[in-house]
């Protein structure tokens, strides 16, 4: 936080970066603890650069459970996002096969400084108290939904 910057300023600037993206539990528990640093979407906006990605873990957790920042997204052929990027995406080569079947090109979302959250948000308090459903894959938040994005923010 810039000096002289309150926690609002804060949430109310970075309303305009930051997304809220379902990922399976397997995988968002390896994001957060650092593990898994690429992780690979058939799509993705490449205007998320630079966003907090908030994550919500998908069933049986169903919360939002922490969030990263969005260093870079690669859209490349998946051969390229294999080679340069198979290992910081924690996934096995069937597994990365079997996800990218029927397309040539994906994307790879660069991951950095995981934060945990100590009081997940669950998906009953994400419809109630923030107005939003789990995504299918991600959506962008706005300004409505600063108070989610300021949630544990350090």
């Amino acid at each position: 936080m810039a000096s002289g910057e309150t926690q609002r300023a804060v949430a109310a600037r970075d309303a305009e970066k930051a997304l809220l993206v379902s990922i399976h539990s397997h995988y968002a528990r390896l994001i957060l603890s650092g593990e898994k640093r690429v992780e690979l979407r058939r799509r993705f906006d490449s205007e998320a650069a630079g966003s907090r990605m908030l994550i919500y873990a998908t069933s049986p957790t169903a919360a939002v459970v922490g969030h990263v920042v969005i260093d870079n997204v690669e859209c490349l052929s998946t051969d390229e996002i294999w080679r340069l990027y198979g290992k910081d995406a924690a996934i096995s080569a069937e597994d990365f096969r079997s996800y990218f079947a029927g397309v040539e090109d994906g994307c790879a979302v660069l991951l950095s400084n995981p934060k945990t959250y100590k009081e997940p948000v669950p998906l009953q308090d994400l419809r109630s108290t923030h107005g939003l459903t789990a995504p299918q894959s991600y959506i962008f938040l706005r300004d409505a939904h600063r108070e989610l994005i300021a949630h544990e923010q350090d």
